[in-house]
């Protein structure tokens, strides 16, 4: 998802169309599971739940202490569970973890929203 997210937030600030770009990308090695089930909900913000941020924290928590106590270092886990954890100190723990391209919209100070009726580049 972060891949997903970020690409998506690549594109934007490059002024590409980004459903054009996902759709670019979706048929080649760049294209994943993610990817054909989530570029849609994103773009149109569909943040329901399919699964909760709240409890996707919850599981890389888990996950980061099973790591500390296996001496695996990952991270790019601990990366995604602070920036979802920082969904969930937005209060918006309830929504679905693709909710993911909030967070970083709000790290970078610009919104994929805003774009919709825009460019074609």
């Amino acid at each position: 998802m972060l891949g997903l997210v970020e690409g998506m937030m690549f594109a934007h600030k490059s002024g590409l169309n980004v459903g054009l770009f996902l759709k670019a990308i979706s048929v080649g090695a760049a294209g994943s599971r993610s990817l054909d089930l989530y570029r849609g909900r994103i773009l149109k913000r569909g943040l329901e739940p399919g699964f909760y941020v709240n409890h996707f924290v919850k599981d890389l928590g888990i996950c980061l202490k099973e790591c500390q106590n296996m001496g695996l270092a990952l991270p790019g886990l601990a990366l995604a569970q602070q920036l979802y954890l920082s969904l969930k100190a937005h209060g918006e723990g309830n929504l679905g973890t693709q909710a993911l391209i909030v967070a970083l919209e709000r790290l970078n100070n610009v919104s994929l929203e805003e774009q919709q009726a825009g460019s074609t580049k």
